[in-house]
């Protein structure tokens, strides 16, 4: 989420969007296993029956998918999946009941721009002293959404969050105004201390996290709110400056440019004035997304859900990193893989943005900061 788009003439408003039909050619190959796929599905079909029993969700885009389809199209893939003898019954099946989709805009390129994230495992504690000094923050009590973003045209406001200042409503305070001003110091919302600025800035991006504390003990971390302020990518930025080439652009690139220049990295840093309030997850089996659901590693993806529908099964066909067994990059393998739409993200808009979720560690770090590739989703409807 660190690095820039692949530049796109922006048609956005002059072309309609719609779900045409596509055929798939070649195998319908899955590169991941199996139980992981049927637990992902599950959590999709959680997260409708709950919204059934509150009274549904709108259609998706003007488009005839309801909810009730992406449910019933869930259930017979799970059926499909835990009842198929071999993989070409099951492709038989999939193909005879399915119907594939393509989302796009009638003039332009139906490629995707995906790109990785990860959940992320941090130092920190419960208190500050000389280590730990970088505060990650509850959601502030003045923290209101009220206006709508056209009030504050100067500001590039993405959503409605205010505070109130002489009884008229502000944008909420910038990144620059929390952590270099101190704009919420001394109010009682930290939840948890940091070790490391970049650190503390990934999460943010990333939006849940694990915090390992000195004692052994680790506690899980979620998105509780933003501040609505607008989402800038650092690595445009670096990039626009002359800091760094488009193809050297990565999360561990940033970092490492970062850590040579501590004097520019604060500044850097508040290029995105976005700002992330977290909440603890206690007892949960994973990092949450939007959808409320624990997301599952190389199955989950992030898709603009004002576009795509929330929990649906999708197909995804692309390439991933390789990574050796020191977290190198030593290549790119084919991805084709069935995945599941469960979450979204501040710099996933659009048709053309995919996000798929890597898993926790270091290691899904470094995968997830590598991959920033040209591909395609295909949902799938029961016919």
């Amino acid at each position: 989420s660190c690095v820039p788009a692949v530049p796109r003439e922006d048609l956005r408003g002059k072309e309609p969007l719609s779900f045409r039909e596509h055929e798939i050619q070649g195998p319908l190959r899955d590169d991941s296993s199996r139980d992981s796929l049927l637990a992902s599905v599950e959590r999709s079909l959680a997260y409708l029956e709950k919204k059934r029993s509150q009274g549904g969700l709108p259609a998706i885009s003007g488009e005839k998918i309801s909810p009730d389809h992406v449910y019933r199209s869930l259930s017979l893939f799970r059926d499909i999946l835990s009842s198929a003898p071999d993989e070409g019954e099951w492709e038989r099946r999939v193909r005879e009941t399915f119907v594939f989709y393509e989302l796009r805009r009638e003039y332009s390129s139906p490629s995707i721009l995906l790109t990785g994230y990860f959940e992320p495992v941090l130092e920190g504690n419960w208190v500050a002293d000389g280590e730990y000094r970088y505060p990650l923050y509850g959601r502030p009590e003045d923290l209101q959404e009220q206006m709508p973003a056209e009030d504050f045209p100067e500001t590039g406001v993405s959503r409605r969050m205010v505070r109130m200042e002489g009884g008229q409503a502000v944008p909420y305070y910038s990144r620059r105004q929390i952590d270099t001003e101190g704009a919420l110091r001394g109010r009682g919302l930290e939840l948890v201390w940091l070790r490391d600025p970049w650190e503390r800035f990934v999460l943010h991006i990333q939006g849940s996290g694990q915090v390992r504390l000195p004692d052994g003990m680790t506690i899980r971390v979620g998105y509780a709110a933003s501040n609505g302020r607008p989402y800038r990518a650092i690595g445009r930025y670096l990039r626009e400056q002359g800091y760094l080439d488009e193809k050297e652009i990565s999360m561990e690139r940033i970092r490492e440019f970062l850590q040579s220049n501590p004097g520019r990295a604060e500044e850097i840093l508040n290029i995105n004035e976005r700002y992330i309030f977290f909440r603890s997850l206690a007892d949960s089996e994973g990092p949450q997304g939007a959808l409320g659901v624990s997301l599952t590693p190389g199955r989950s993806i992030a898709t603009d859900l004002a576009l795509f529908p929330p929990g649906a099964l999708a197909y995804l066909v692309s390439r991933c990193p390789d990574l050796d067994e020191s977290g190198k990059l030593a290549g790119w393998k084919t991805l084709r893989r069935f995945v599941l739409n469960q979450d979204a993200g501040g710099a996933i808009l659009g048709p053309e943005r995919v996000d798929l979720f890597f898993g926790s560690g270091d290691r899904a770090g470094r995968a997830a900061g590598e991959m920033k590739e040209e591909g395609k989703i295909y949902i799938l409807l029961a016919k």
